[in-house]
C-alpha cells in the first residue's frame, strides 16, 4: 500500500531526530567548534534510519544510486542541524537559527523524499516496527487528510509563520519542551509537504503537475514575504538571543535582517530547484506512460500534445519562480536593509 510505505518512512525519520533545545548562556568569545551536541539518542536514531534504508535498498527497491546519496544527504542535513555547533549557536544567533530551520524544514525533507524512501524503509524494517507505524484506519485517514495538497501547503507555511511571532519565538528559545515542539513541527510539516511534492505517482492517483507547481508558488511567495519583512524592518523583534547571550559583534537588528535574507534568498531558491526537478521528472514519466499506452499514431500525437502542454505549464511556472527570486535579489542589492548600512555591509555589495 502506498500509504503504508510513505508513512512508515516519514515516521521513522521523524522519530530518528528529536531536536532538543538547550537554552544555555554562553559567554562572548566562546569557540564555536567546541559546541558540538553529541546527543546519543539523535546519533543512534539517525544511524538506525540509515541502516534500515540501506538494508531495504539492497532488495532493488531503489532504482538509482543518486537516490541513495540523496537519502543519506538528508540524514546528513539533520545531523548538521541537530548535532553540529549550529544547534547550540542557533539559541544565540538569529541568523544561524534560520540556517538550522532551513535544514530541518526544507533541505532534509526534500532530500529524503527525493530518494523515494518508502519501499526501502518498509522492506528494511522489522515486521513489528512496520506494523506499528502503519497504525489503524483512523490514523491512515488522518495522514491522508494532512497530505491534501492545500492543507499540506498551509501547514508548511504555518509552521514557519507561527513561530516567527515574537512572543512564541522568544518563549520557544528559552523553553526546552516548546523548542522541541518547534523543531518537530518544522520537520513534520516539511516531510508532509515534500511527500506530496515528490509523490512518484502521476495524477490521478497522485497530485497533478499543476497542483504541485501551485504548492511551489505558494510556498515560495510565503517565504519571500516573511523573509523580506524580516530583512527590511527597522526595529529588532526578538529578545531571547540577548537574554541567553548574543554571540555576534553586530546589533540585534543586523542579526535579524541577516536571518531574513537567508530565509528570503537561499530558502526560496530551494523551491525553484525542486520545481525544476518536478518538471523534468514529470516529463520523463509522461513519456514512459505515453509509450506504454498509446497504440495508434493519431492517439500518439494527441497524447504528446497533452504532455507538451503540461510540460509547458511546468516550465513557465519554474521560470516564474526563478524570476521571482532574481527580482528579489536585485531589489535587495538596490535597497539593502538599514542595519546593514549601519555596519558597512551595503558598501560591500556590488551594485
Amino acid at each position: 500500500m502506498p500509504f503504508k510505505r510513505w508513512f512508515c518512512a516519514a515516521a521513522l525519520l521523524l522519530t530518528a531526530a528529536p531536536a532538543l533545545a538547550h537554552g544555555d548562556h554562553l559567554e562572548r568569545g566562546t569557540n564555536p567548534w567546541s559546541l558540538w551536541q553529541l546527543s546519543p539518542e539523535i546519533i543512534l536514531g539517525l544511524a538506525i534510519a540509515g541502516l534500515i534504508y540501506w538494508r531495504g535498498s539492497r532488495h532493488g527497491l531503489v532504482d538509482s544510486r543518486w537516490r541513495i546519496a540523496a537519502f543519506f544527504g538528508g540524514l546528513a542535513a539533520l545531523f548538521v542541524a541537530l548535532i553540529s555547533p549550529i544547534e547550540e549557536l542557533s539559541d544565540h544567533i538569529f541568523a544561524v537559527h534560520q540556517v538550522e530551520h532551513m535544514l530541518l524544514r526544507s533541505v532534509a525533507p526534500m532530500l529524503l523524499f527525493l530518494s523515494a524512501p518508502q519501499g526501502a524503509m518498509v522492506r528494511g524494517s522489522p515486521q513489528w516496527l512496520a506494523r506499528f507505524f502503519v497504525g489503524s484506519g483512523w490514523l491512515r485517514r488522518l495522514v491522508g487528510v494532512l497530505r491534501y495538497p492545500p492543507l499540506a501547503t498551509i501547514l508548511f507555511l504555518l509552521s514557519s509563520y507561527f513561530w516567527m511571532i515574537p512572543y512564541y519565538h522568544d518563549m520557544a528559545i528559552e523553553n526546552e519542551p516548546i523548542h522541541y515542539l518547534w523543531h518537530i513541527s518544522l520537520l513534520l510539516s516539511g516531510l508532509i509537504y515534500f511527500s506530496v511534492i515528490f509523490d512518484r505517482r502521476m495524477g490521478p492517483p497522485g497530485p497533478g503537475l499543476a497542483t504541485r507547481l501551485g504548492m511551489f508558488v505558494a510556498a515560495a511567495l510565503g517565504n519571500i514575504i516573511l523573509g523580506a519583512f524580516l530583512s527590511l524592518k527597522d526595529v529588532p523583534l526578538y529578545s531571547a538571543y540577548i537574554i541567553l547571550g548574543h554571540m555576534w559583534h553586530v546589533s540585534e537588528l543586523t542579526d535579524e535582517q541577516t536571518g531574513g535574507i537567508i530565509m528570503w534568498i537561499p530558502g526560496t531558491m530551494m523551491f525553484s530547484l525542486s520545481a525544476i526537478w518536478v518538471v523534468y521528472s514529470w516529463g520523463r514519466e509522461e513519456t514512459r506512460f505515453v509509450n506504454r499506452r498509446i497504440r495508434t499514431g493519431r492517439e500518439l500525437i494527441s497524447a504528446r500534445r497533452q504532455s507538451n502542454g503540461a510540460l509547458a505549464l511546468g516550465l513557465v511556472t519554474a521560470a516564474l519562480l526563478i524570476g521571482i527570486v532574481a527580482v528579489s535579489v536585485v531589489s535587495l542589492i538596490d535597497h539593502p536593509p538599514g542595519g546593514f548600512r549601519d555596519y558597512g555591509v551595503a558598501r560591500r555589495i556590488p551594485g
